[in-house]
């Protein structure tokens, strides 16, 4: 029997290969403050949830009204996701979990509408049993909507494997009593996402490996 029953993906910079976007849509806002761009690594030294806390080290959000920079950013990034694709071995990991008989769901930070479309958009309707995106456009937490899943679903905690790029989705997998591997090619820079605990993969083809070898507790990672 496999050890995982259910799996629970992120989008950003999990399935979706954006970072590219979320960094060119900033700095696009850096332009139109005549403020210096950031780099990729400040942007992955300060990225996280909630969101405001990354706006709060980029802009003066004494001097800024959040919803426009919400509104801002969002128009830029999705200007910028035309250049964007999926992550390496994202769609051989879901074919291979679906080949194993694995529930999947995608619990996202992302406006839920514009996750729809986004995950129509690249081929991956029909993939899931289930997308969980917020009701805004404020990135915030999304442990409620992983923990209704589960119980809907009648996932158990010990069963269940998160998948993700951010501290905050081994937090989840944390509050969920769920395994946890997270993706050191999204958005959040390896030096934090080793603080988490969990084993890090450097791609999605790394994770089939892992998934398979969970049984034997074979690690992937040093």
């Amino acid at each position: 029997m496999p050890k995982y029953t259910h799996i629970i993906w992120d989008w950003n910079g999990t399935l979706l290969n954006d970072i590219s976007a979320s960094l060119a849509s900033v700095n696009d806002m850096l332009d139109m403050r005549g403020m210096q761009h950031i780099n990729i690594d400040f942007y992955k030294e300060c990225i996280g949830v909630p969101i405001r806390k990354f706006y709060d080290r980029v802009f003066d959000m004494k001097k800024e009204d959040y919803s426009i920079i919400i509104k801002q950013y969002n128009e830029g990034y999705l200007r910028h996701l035309a250049d964007c694709g999926l992550t390496d071995g994202a769609c051989e990991a879901i074919k291979h979990f679906r080949k194993c008989g694995m529930h999947q769901a995608v619990v996202s930070s992302s406006n839920n509408d514009q996750l729809c479309a986004n995950i129509k958009k690249y081929g991956l309707d029909g993939c899931f049993e289930a997308v969980l995106g917020s009701a805004d456009f404020y990135a915030g937490s999304k442990i409620d909507r992983a923990k209704d899943y589960l119980a809907e679903t009648g996932g158990e905690s010990e069963k269940t494997l998160v998948i993700g790029d951010l501290e905050h989705d081994a937090d989840m997998a944390k509050e969920l009593g769920a395994d946890c591997v997270l993706l050191t090619s999204g958005h959040e820079h390896i030096s934090r996402l080793e603080r988490a605990g969990v084993p890090l993969i450097n791609d999605l083809f790394e994770l089939i490996c892992y998934t398979d070898n969970a049984l034997q507790n074979k690690p992937i990672v040093d």
